[in-house]
C-alpha cells in the first residue's frame, strides 16, 4: 500500500499480535519486558521475512531464468529468413517433464547446482553469480520442484452453470367431486378418474420409459394412490424431460382405516388439503397426515405416518407393500431396519445375499432366474431390473444430488447390505 505524505496528515499504527512480538525480539535480540519500536518492525520485516522469502524464491527465479533461455535458443534456431518454421522435433524440444519421476526424487545426488548451469550460454552467467551471494541455496528442495510442478500443470477453472427448467403452462386446481366423497365415507369409487396408482403418474418423466410402471402395482388395496391434481402440475403434451422439474413432494396423505389398519391411501396436494381440511376434521371416515421422506440418517422415519394426524388417531398398522411403496415414489434414503430391507429387495426383486446354487442374478442384484425358474423372485411381480428407473426416480426427487452413501444408495448400486449398517 502506497501512502503519500506520510507524516503530513496521515500516520500509520501499526498492529502487532503476541506471536509476531515474540519474533520481533527474537530478531533484534531485545529482552521479553522491552518496548517495540518502529525501527525494530522494519528490521524484523526487510532482515527476516523479506530475506527468507527472497532466499526461498531464488532457486525457482534462477530454474525459470535457465529455462527461459534454453527456450529462447530453441526459438531463434527456428527463425529463417524473417518466417518461423517449427519442426515436429524442434516443438517438442519445447516440452519439459510434468512431475519428476520417484528414481529422480529421492535418488541420493550432490545438488543440482552444477547440472542447472553446466551448459548454460553466457546469458545466465548473471544468474549463476546472483545465485552465488545467496549461499547455500537448496536448488534440489522439495518445495522448490514442488512449485515447478504446481507452474506446469494446467489450471482448469469450473464455472457452474445452473440450468433452470423450460417454463410451462400450470394447471389450474380443482378439487374432484370422488376425493370429496371419500372424505366423507372412506371408499374410492371405482374407475374414478381422480386418482391414480402412485408409480403410473410418472410416465411422462424421464424414469417413466425404463419400467413397465404397472408393474409396480397389483391393483390391490395396499397400493399406494395419488390424486390426479397432485401428479398433474403443468400442462405437457408428453414424456419431456422439463415435467421432471416439476414434481410435487410427497408431504399430504389421506389415509382410511378399518380396526386400526389402513384400508386405502392416497396422497393429495396442498391445494386439496386446505379446500377439504375442514371437512377432515369433522369426518370419522378419514384422517390427514403429514409426511417426508427420510433423507438424513440423523432424523427418525414418519412412515408409520405417527407424526401429525388430523383428527388425532393412535397408532395405525400399514400393510408393508403401501410403506415399501410410499417411500420409493417419495425418494426415502434411509430404510429403517433390516426387515424393512429383505421386504423392499423382495418387492423389487432384488437379491439380499449372494446368489444361492441354482440362481441368476443380474450385476445391478436383480434376480434373472431363482431355484424355481421365476423372474424377481417369488414375491416381485416384476420382469425387468427396476434399478435404471429407481437411480432415476431418486435423482429427479433429489435434483439431482448424490445419494451414493445412503442406504437406497447402496442398494441401487447392487452392494449387499447387513444387519449392522442399519444399527444407530
Amino acid at each position: 500500500m502506497r501512502m503519500r505524505k506520510l507524516g503530513k496528515g496521515q500516520t500509520v499504527v501499526f498492529c502487532v499480535p503476541a506471536e509476531i512480538e515474540a519474533k520481533i525480539l527474537l530478531c533484534t535480540t531485545k529482552p521479553r519486558s522491552s518496548r517495540i519500536e518502529i525501527c525494530d518492525i522494519l528490521h524484523w520485516t526487510i532482515a527476516s521475512e523479506t530475506w527468507t522469502d527472497m532466499r526461498r524464491s531464488m532457486p525457482l527465479w534462477a530454474a525459470q531464468g535457465v529455462r527461459f533461455d534454453r527456450q529462447d535458443r530453441l526459438w531463434k534456431q527456428a527463425q529463417n529468413q524473417g518466417r518461423t518454421i517449427l519442426s515436429q522435433e524442434q516443438a517438442a524440444a519445447f516440452l519439459e517433464d510434468e512431475a519428476q519421476s520417484l528414481e529422480d526424487r529421492y535418488r541420493p545426488s550432490t545438488g543440482l547446482t552444477t547440472s542447472l548451469f553446466a551448459w548454460a550460454e553466457r546469458d545466465v552467467k548473471g544468474i549463476e553469480q546472483r545465485c552465488r551471494e545467496f549461499e547455500s541455496l537448496s536448488f534440489n528442495s522439495t518445495t522448490l520442484q514442488e512449485e515447478q510442478e504446481r507452474e506446469l500443470s494446467p489450471e482448469i477453472e469450473q464455472e457452474r452453470q445452473v440450468q433452470r427448467p423450460a417454463s410451462a403452462q400450470a394447471r389450474s386446481h380443482q378439487v374432484h367431486p370422488d376425493i370429496m366423497h371419500f372424505v366423507a365415507t372412506g371408499v374410492l369409487r371405482s374407475g374414478s378418474q381422480a386418482w391414480q396408482p402412485a408409480f403410473a403418474t410418472l410416465s411422462d418423466t424421464t424414469a417413466g420409459s425404463m419400467l413397465n410402471l404397472a408393474e409396480m402395482s397389483e391393483g390391490s388395496d395396499h397400493d399406494l394412490l395419488v390424486t390426479m391434481d397432485f401428479a398433474r402440475t403443468v400442462e405437457s403434451s408428453g414424456r419431456s424431460p422439463h415435467v421432471d422439474a416439476y414434481q410435487r413432494p410427497v408431504q399430504r396423505i389421506l389415509t382410511a382405516s378399518s380396526d386400526g389398519a389402513v384400508t386405502r391411501m392416497l396422497v393429495i396436494s396442498p391445494f386439496e388439503a386446505d379446500k377439504l381440511y375442514s371437512r377432515i376434521q369433522a369426518s370419522n371416515q378419514v384422517a390427514l397426515h403429514i409426511y417426508n421422506p427420510r433423507c438424513n440418517s440423523g432424523f427418525r422415519s414418519i412412515d408409520h405416518l405417527d407424526f401429525y394426524a388430523v383428527p388425532h388417531q393412535s397408532s395405525l398398522t400399514l400393510h408393508p407393500r403401501l410403506i415399501a411403496q410410499l417411500n420409493l415414489y417419495s425418494g426415502q434414503l434411509y430404510i429403517n431396519d433390516y426387515e424393512d430391507f429383505k421386504y423392499l429387495c423382495a418387492y423389487l426383486g432384488l437379491a439380499t445375499e449372494t446368489a444361492p446354487e441354482g440362481w441368476e442374478v443380474a450385476a445391478d442384484g436383480f434376480i434373472l432366474r431363482d431355484d424355481q425358474g421365476r423372474v424377481g423372485g417369488a414375491a416381485s411381480r416384476l420382469t425387468k431390473s427396476p434399478v435404471k428407473f429407481l437411480q432415476t426416480l431418486m435423482a429427479i426427487r433429489r435434483d439431482g444430488e448424490g445419494f451414493s452413501k445412503t442406504h437406497m444408495g447402496a442398494l441401487l448400486e447392487g452392494r449387499l447390505l447387513q444387519v449392522a449398517d442399519f444399527e444407530e
